[in-house]
C-alpha cells in the first residue's frame, strides 16, 4: 500500500506501507500492521499537471471576486464538525471574504448536511453562512484550473489533509495554511510546505490556524510574499528522484 489510501489496512496478506518521511509523525510506524518504509521527501516523484484554466462565469454561481476568497477544495467528507467553528471565525476577522467548497458528485444527503452545519457554525458567531460560504458545482479539470487561479488562499482541511489538491495549486502561487494532525493522512500538505521550506503558514493549534489564515486575508502584501514563495519554490517538490532511489535500494535489499 501507499500513502494514496492514507491508513494501514489492518490485513495479514499486506507487508509493507510506502510511506512519506515528511509526513509520518515520530510514533508513525505504530499506527500501521504492516511495515513501515517511509521514502524521502514526500514520498513520491511527482509530475504536475498541465491544463489551461477555462473562461469560468464565477459571478453566476454566487461568488463575489471583490472579496477575499478562500479556496476549501477537499471533498466535503473530509470536513469534520469539530472544526466548522475555523470559518466564522476566519470571517469575523477578515470581514469581505468568501469560503468556496466543492459540492462535487456527493448524494445531495451529505450536501445538504454540510450546508446546515455551517448555517449553525456562522450563526454561533452571529454571521450567517449565506454571506460567506459558496458550494460550487463540480468542476472540470479546466474549470478546476481556474478555480486554483481565483483564489487567494488555500485553506487545507484539518485532520485529513490535502496531497494532490494541494500539489496542483502550487503553480498558481496561493499561500497555504495547515495544521499537522496526528496521523500520516492530516499531515500531507504539512510536508509539501516542509519539503519547499515554507514554515511560515503552518499552524500548531486551531488558534494558530485561524490567525495565520485572517492574516492572510487582512495583509495583502504578506498573502504576495507568501504566494510568491509557494511560487519559486514549487519545483523542490516536483520530479524528486530521491524516492525512487529509495524504494531501487530497499527492493534490491530483498534479494540478501
Amino acid at each position: 500500500m501507499a500513502w494514496g489510501h492514507p491508513q494501514t489496512s489492518g490485513l495479514p496478506t499486506i507487508d509493507v506501507f510506502l510511506s512519506s518521511e515528511l509526513m509520518e509523525p515520530p510514533d508513525g510506524a505504530g499506527h500501521y500492521t504492516e511495515q513501515l518504509l517511509p521514502l524521502p521527501g514526500i514520498g513520491t516523484y511527482y509530475i504536475p499537471l498541465e491544463v489551461d484554466p477555462a473562461p469560468v462565469d464565477w459571478q453566476a454561481w454566487g461568488v463575489d471576486p471583490d472579496r477575499v476568497l478562500y479556496l476549501c477544495a477537499q471533498s466535503l467528507f473530509k470536513y469534520l464538525p469539530q472544526y466548522d467553528e475555523v470559518f466564522p471565525r476566519i470571517a469575523r476577522e477578515v470581514g469581505k471574504c468568501q469560503f468556496l467548497f466543492l459540492r462535487g458528485r456527493l448524494s445531495q444527503g451529505i450536501r445538504e448536511r454540510f450546508w446546515q452545519r455551517m448555517r449553525r457554525a456562522f450563526q454561533a458567531y452571529d454571521l450567517a453562512a449565506e454571506e460567506y460560504v459558496v458550494l460550487l458545482p463540480e468542476l472540470s479539470p479546466a474549470e478546476y484550473a481556474a478555480y486554483n487561479a481565483l483564489g487567494d488562499i488555500y485553506l487545507d482541511s484539518l485532520g485529513w489533509s490535502g496531497g494532490n489538491t494541494t500539489l496542483e495549486a502550487l503553480p498558481h502561487g496561493l499561500p497555504i495554511v495547515t495544521l499537522p494532525g496526528s496521523l500520516m493522512r492530516g499531515r500531507h500538505t504539512y510536508a509539501i510546505l516542509q519539503q519547499m521550506g515554507i514554515l511560515d503558514t503552518i499552524a500548531h493549534n486551531l488558534d494558530e490556524y485561524v490567525q495565520i489564515a485572517s492574516r492572510l486575508g487582512l495583509d495583502p502584501e504578506w498573502r504576495e510574499q507568501m504566494g510568491q514563495q509557494v511560487k519559486a519554490r514549487q519545483d523542490r517538490v516536483y520530479r524528486d528522484p530521491a524516492p525512487i532511489r529509495a524504494l531501487e535500494e530497499w527492493l534490491r535489499s530483498l534479494k540478501t
